[in-house]
């Protein structure tokens, strides 16, 4: 229990440092940036992923506008 309480002071102190020093606001700064960019990343590919699948399972339509005939032998 005594080790918990000396760690606790520490880690508040530590805490307390980081804080007046402003590092921890960078720190949730840059966590943030990474979040959007990775989220904006994600959509990205998302959407590059939809486009192509859209693209490979649209039928193929023929000069009238209705969908081509599959060629029988």
């Amino acid at each position: 229990m005594i080790r918990t309480l000396i760690f606790g002071a520490i880690a508040g102190y530590v805490g307390k440092k980081l804080y007046d020093e402003g590092k921890l606001t960078e720190f949730k700064n840059d966590v943030v940036a990474r979040y959007s960019d990775a989220k904006a990343e994600i959509a990205d590919s998302k959407a590059a992923q939809d486009v192509k699948s859209t693209l490979s399972t649209s039928p193929i339509l023929n000069a009238a506008g209705t969908p081509a005939r599959p060629l029988t032998n």
